[in-house]
């Protein structure tokens, strides 16, 4: 018996703050567990800002810290009831085996999951022949694991704690025994039995798990689907350069700095997103282990606020993977078609090996028709501007202009192509668009037209 005893005591859950047997279990928001005083007395001493005894993960909403005392914050965290109801078996198997009936103190063979108490040889044949536990089930103690005890739990009555709860009351959302519910509970509206309650809710946490887990899966995808860009775009932009050798080494050098750059500030959002995406996959697999283990008591005790936690994880969830996506998406589409135009470069022997700034072409080199609105002396603007812009035009952006990825905002530059040649390069209809050539080197398309917008202004 004493074997049995250590053995059972070493398999206890135990809190991993005080390395005792879990007392009031609290679900802390990164899942692991802890007793209540121990949370408390972990805050204490770390402060309102401390996390996670193991992991470091915050203990409490930012938004609350100081509002309340340290015990009505801790209080409102969910109570994990199904190791509650563990840790209390591990405790009544591994106690002394005492008949819990009869006075003689005989050693208790079986167990009565009905009435929870052990019982003796000799009194199991009475609890045998009368009438109203006749057919309670009885089983081995030797062979009762606290897994089996604890599924079978019984939750008490709110009211009534020497009486099993058997109802839940939808109107004040508590469990009640057959008194209350023929006492305080008789007008209520709504009022089931416990297991069909527990049925319909276990199939609502199980959907909610699995919409967590479809999140967690479309978040991964996506952190992939952004890392494998980088890697793909690094491979494409290194073979350009390869192909130009030393007539682009130094552009080289600066696209690999600005794929660089903007990689490690999409690591920063891709972090936080996996970040979600573990705290997804973790509350998904914290709800799925309630749902398989917990009792029907245990479960509608810990239903208002795990459904709250979770309600909240998949809200926030869903608005920020929206939009850190749709910001990575529009760089990740910025740098790929940086890296495209590189390869429309023509490759010449005479290439020089630094990037010149463009010359002015003269007027007969314009591939634009002749202008039908003369220019005044105040500088035409949008669709005036569009009606006589020419190849050679010395041009800046327009105020309007408000994208500013690449820091071009304000620059000068001279106009190579009406219409853009470089949309014709790429497949697109190139009215309304024009080509800009930076002083920097660097050329641009820009709206001139298209879809009612104006980019440029003349200098």
């Amino acid at each position: 018996m004493a074997a049995a005893s250590t053995t059972s005591r070493r398999e206890l859950p135990e809190c991993p703050v005080c390395h005792d047997g879990y007392k009031e279990p609290k679900i802390l928001p990164c899942t692991h567990l802890a007793c209540k005083k121990c949370v408390v007395s972990w805050l204490q001493k770390a402060g309102v800002k401390g996390g996670c005894p193991l992991c470091r993960a915050p203990i409490l909403p930012s938004t609350s810290r100081g509002q309340r005392d340290l015990n009505t914050l801790v209080n409102d965290l969910p109570t994990d009831l199904a190791t509650m109801a563990l840790v209390d078996s591990h405790k009544v198997l591994s106690g002394q085996h005492v008949c819990m009936i009869c006075n003689n103190n005989a050693a208790a063979a079986s167990f009565c999951l009905q009435c929870d108490v052990k019982i003796c040889k000799a009194c199991i044949i009475g609890h045998k022949n009368i009438p109203l536990t006749r057919k309670h089930v009885i089983e081995d103690l030797n062979k009762l694991s606290p897994q089996r005890l604890a599924e079978i739990n019984r939750a008490t009555c709110n009211v009534h704690d020497d009486r099993p709860a058997e109802l839940y009351c939808f109107t004040h959302q508590e469990l009640i025994c057959m008194l209350c519910d023929s006492t305080n509970h008789r007008s209520c509206a709504e009022v089931k039995a416990i297991p069909d309650v527990a049925t319909e809710k276990r199939r609502e946490l199980e959907q909610q798990a699995q919409r967590l887990r479809d999140r967690a899966t479309a978040l991964a995808t996506e952190i992939k689907e952004v890392t494998d860009s980088f890697k793909i775009m690094r491979k494409k932009a290194n073979d350009t350069f390869d192909d130009l050798e030393q007539c682009l080494k130094k552009r080289r050098q600066e696209v690999n700095e600005l794929i660089q750059a903007e990689q490690g500030a999409a690591m920063t959002s891709l972090a936080e997103l996996e970040k979600w995406r573990a705290a997804l996959a973790l509350n998904a697999a914290s709800v799925g282990n309630v749902v398989q283990l917990a009792s029907g008591g245990s479960l509608l005790g810990m239903m208002k606020g795990l459904t709250s936690r979770l309600d909240d994880l998949e809200s926030q969830t869903g608005t920020t993977r929206k939009m850190k996506v749709k910001d990575l998406t529009l760089k990740l589409d910025k740098l790929r078609a940086d890296i495209a135009s590189l390869g429309q470069m023509t490759k010449p022997a005479t290439t020089p090996t630094t990037l010149q700034k463009p010359t002015q072409p003269s007027p007969a080199t314009s591939t634009a028709t002749s202008a039908t609105t003369p220019r005044t002396a105040d500088k035409p603007s949008n669709a005036a501007l569009a009606k006589v812009l020419r190849v050679g035009d010395r041009v800046k952006l327009a105020p309007e202009w408000h994208y500013g990825f690449f820091g071009s905002q304000g620059k000068k530059g001279t106009v190579t192509a009406i219409p853009s040649r470089r949309a014709v390069q790429r497949g697109h209809d190139p009215q309304g668009l024009v080509d800009v050539q930076w002083d920097s080197g660097r050329e641009v398309c820009y709206c001139m037209g298209r879809d009612g917008v104006y980019y440029l202004d003349l200098l």
